[in-house]
């Protein structure tokens, strides 16, 4: 038996962000976070196109038996991406290209939130690549005695 799930392939929505809750504390009595979120529109023509050939590759397969998730939008996330947006713009961007913060001196952010979009599902190779690419540079920096 056979089956697919199309995984979801978000694109960036600029209006998507974490922001800590005005109201909303956690247990500790600090603001709790507050995360808004919406599918762009291609990304569901996306979907459906990728469960098109999905399902066109497993007929051609010979299974016997296939079927398709309904999806409806997300609710919740596997993932932690996009909420450090990298870029020159101090504006737009919370780090640079070097993964530097433009706001904290010496704060290097290594991890998947520089990725506002994904590729492809697991983001966990680039996560280490752009990780490795930052150690490179902080080791660089600190030889030259710049942080």
């Amino acid at each position: 038996m056979m089956y697919t799930l199309s995984h979801h392939m978000a694109l960036a929505v600029e209006s998507n962000s974490i922001t800590l809750d005005p109201v909303a504390k956690d247990v500790w009595g600090l603001p709790a976070i507050r995360v808004t979120y919406k599918d762009h529109p291609d990304t569901f023509k996306s979907l459906q196109f990728m469960q098109d050939r999905e399902m066109e590759l497993l007929d051609a397969a010979g299974a016997q038996k296939s079927w398709r998730f309904p999806y409806a939008g997300t609710d919740s996330s596997v993932h932690l991406m996009g909420t450090c947006r990298m870029g020159n713009d101090p504006k737009k961007s919370v780090i640079n290209s070097d993964h530097r913060s433009h706001d904290v001196p010496n704060l290097f952010i290594c991890d998947g939130s520089s990725l506002v979009t994904s590729g492809r599902n697991q983001p966990t190779e680039t996560i280490q690549a752009l990780a490795f690419r930052a150690a490179d540079r902080i080791t660089m920096l600190a030889k030259k005695g710049e942080i």
